[in-house]
Parts: C-alpha cells; sequence; structure tokens
C-alpha cells in the first residue's frame, strides 16, 4: 500500500475507514444492483463476543482485513 493508493484507492479496495479520506462511505463497484440484490446469500460469518464493538473492515487485493478482541 503506498500513500497515493490511499489518497486514490483501486475501486476493489477499502483502505481505510469510510474508504476515502473525505468519508464519501462509496463503492464504485456496479456488481450488486437493484435486480441482483436480492439473490444475495450469505457466504460467511465469525460470531463475536457480547458486548458493544464495532470492527472496521480493510479490504485490498481480495484479501479483508480485520482486528477484534480475542476470543476464547
Amino acid at each position: 500500500m503506498t500513500p497515493a493508493m490511499l489518497l486514490n484507492p483501486p475501486p476493489d479496495d477499502w483502505l481505510m475507514y469510510s474508504r476515502t479520506y473525505d468519508a464519501q462511505r462509496y463503492s464504485p463497484l456496479n456488481q450488486i444492483n437493484k435486480q441482483n440484490a436480492g439473490r444475495l446469500t450469505q457466504v460467511w460469518s465469525n460470531p463475536l463476543p457480547p458486548g458493544t464493538i464495532e470492527i472496521i473492515p480493510i479490504v485490498h487485493d481480495g484479501v479483508m482485513y480485520l482486528v477484534a478482541p480475542s476470543q476464547e
């Protein structure tokens, strides 16, 4: 990852909270739309322990990174 990538992130990446420095939280991807959104299914989940926690995932080159409290 480079500073230039943070200024202009690739469409497939979500490199920081809110995706861009101006906090648009907008994804330019168009694979999900009104016609196919109803056919989406869950393919992965990870239960978290009870409590108040917010996890902001980072996506780079098709890999999602998460930081969460340890689960025992």
